[in-house]
C-alpha cells in the first residue's frame, strides 16, 4: 500500500482535430467502436495527403477515431456547461456548473477531439433556467453511463475514460441537486449502461497470482479482465485488513466507525466476487504487509489503502467489458460516492499517467 498521490495540475487542452467536411460521410462510415490509448494526440489542421483523408486521421485506428469522437462530445457539453455557469445568477449553481464544465473540458483534453470543417459549433444557451440545467445534467449523465467499446484492451486508456465518466457523472449530480434532489438521484450512474442478462458471463479466474501486484498491463490481452478484477479484490481485502486493525486498536467510537466501513466494504467485495466463477481460488490473505511503523499510523495507512482500492476499482470498471462491466461499475459507484461525500474529497479525474 502506498501513500495517495498528490492532486495533479490541470492539463493543457490540445486544439481540436479537423477534417474537410466533404469526407465526413466516408470517415463516419468507417468508424466502428473501439482501442489503443495513445500518449496524446497528433495536432493538425487541414493537412491533406494527395487524395483521401488527412494523414493524421487516415493513419489512426477506428479505436482512436472513436476516442476522438467521444472527446468531441465531452467538449460540446463542456462549452454548454461553462456558458450556463456564466449566465446563472445563483453563486452555488454557477460554481457547480463551472466545475462540471472544467471536468468535461479536461476529459476532452485527455481524450482528444475529432471535428469537421462544416460541423456547426455546439448550440450555446442564451439564458439560464433550472430546466436547462436539468437537461444538461441529464445529457452528461447519459454520456457517462457508457464509454466507447474498444477492440483491444489497454489499462491506462480504460482507467482514464473511467475517471472521466465518474467525475462528470458526480459533477452533474452535484449541479442537479441544487435544483431537484429527486431528479439528481434518478440520473443514470457512470458506466452502468450494459446488458445484464440473468445468466451473465463471468470473468475468468486468474491462474497466475503473481500478476496481482503492480499496475502494469499483462502481455496477454486475454488476461486483462481477470487481472484488473483480481487487483480490485486484493486492494479491497487489504483495506478490510487495515480497518480491522483500526477497530481493534482504536477507541470504542473509532471501532464502531471502522466496523461500519467494513460492513459496506464487504458488501462491495461480495458483489465483486460474484463476477468470478464460484470455483475461483479466494484471493484473501490472512494478513497483509503493513508499511514500516504502520501500526503507529493506521489512519494514514487506511487512507492509502482506500486510495489503492478506489484506483483499482476505476481500472476494473474501465477495462471489464460485457455483462460484468455494470456489476463492477456499480461497486465503484458505491465506493466512490462514499468518498466524494466526505469533506475535502479528492477529484477522481487526474491528468496523465501515474
Amino acid at each position: 500500500m502506498t501513500d495517495p498521490s498528490p492532486r495533479p495540475a490541470e492539463p493543457h487542452q490540445p486544439p481540436a482535430k479537423r477534417a474537410p467536411g466533404w469526407i465526413a460521410p466516408v470517415l463516419l462510415a468507417s468508424i466502428a467502436g473501439a482501442a489503443t490509448w495513445g500518449i496524446g494526440v497528433t495536432v493538425f489542421h487541414g493537412a491533406l495527403v494527395d487524395r483521401g483523408l488527412p494523414e493524421a486521421v487516415s493513419a489512426a485506428s477506428t479505436d482512436q477515431q472513436a476516442q476522438w469522437q467521444y472527446g468531441a462530445q465531452l467538449a460540446d457539453l463542456g462549452s454548454q456547461a461553462t456558458a450556463l455557469a456564466e449566465l446563472a445568477e445563483n453563486a452555488k449553481v454557477a460554481a457547480a456548473l463551472a466545475d462540471l464544465g472544467a471536468s468535461l473540458s479536461q476529459g476532452a483534453a485527455l481524450a482528444g477531439e475529432l471535428r469537421f470543417d462544416d460541423q456547426p459549433p455546439a448550440a450555446q444557451p442564451g439564458s439560464y433556467s433550472p430546466e436547462k440545467l436539468e437537461a444538461l445534467a441529464s445529457s452528461v449523465a447519459a454520456l457517462s453511463s457508457s464509454i466507447p467499446d474498444f477492440s483491444e484492451p489497454d489499462l491506462q486508456r480504460g482507467e482514464t475514460l473511467a475517471r472521466i465518466a465518474f467525475q462528470i457523472n458526480f459533477d452533474a449530480r452535484d449541479a442537479m441537486k441544487l435544483v431537484d434532489k429527486e431528479l439528481a438521484a434518478k440520473l443514470p450512474q457512470a458506466i452502468t449502461d450494459a446488458d445484464s442478462p440473468e445468466a451473465a458471463q463471468t470473468v475468468a479466474c486468474l491462474a497466475d497470482h503473481s500478476l496481482i501486484g503492480g499496475p502494469s498491463s499483462p502481455s496477454d490481452p486475454e488476461l486483462v479482465e481477470p487481472v484488473v478484477l483480481a487487483r480490485a479484490l486484493d486492494r479491497g481485502y487489504a483495506l478490510d485488513y487495515t480497518l480491522q486493525l483500526k477497530a481493534a486498536r482504536g477507541s470504542s467510537t473509532a471501532a464502531q466507525a471502522a466496523e461500519s466501513e467494513r460492513a459496506a466494504l464487504n458488501a462491495q467485495l461480495r458483489t465483486l466476487r460474484s463476477a468470478l466463477p464460484a470455483d475461483c481460488a479466494d484471493l484473501r490473505l490472512p494478513a497483509y504487509e503493513l508499511p514500516k511503523s504502520g501500526l503507529n499510523r493506521l489512519k494514514e495507512v487506511a487512507a492509502s489503502a482506500q486510495s489503492d482500492y478506489s484506483d483499482a476499482l476505476l481500472t476494473a470498471a474501465g477495462n471489464i467489458a460485457g455483462d460484468q462491466q455494470s456489476t463492477v461499475a456499480g461497486v465503484a459507484n458505491d465506493a466512490l460516492s462514499a468518498q466524494q461525500s466526505k469533506a475535502g474529497a479528492e477529484r477522481i479525474l487526474r491528468s496523465g499517467a501515474k
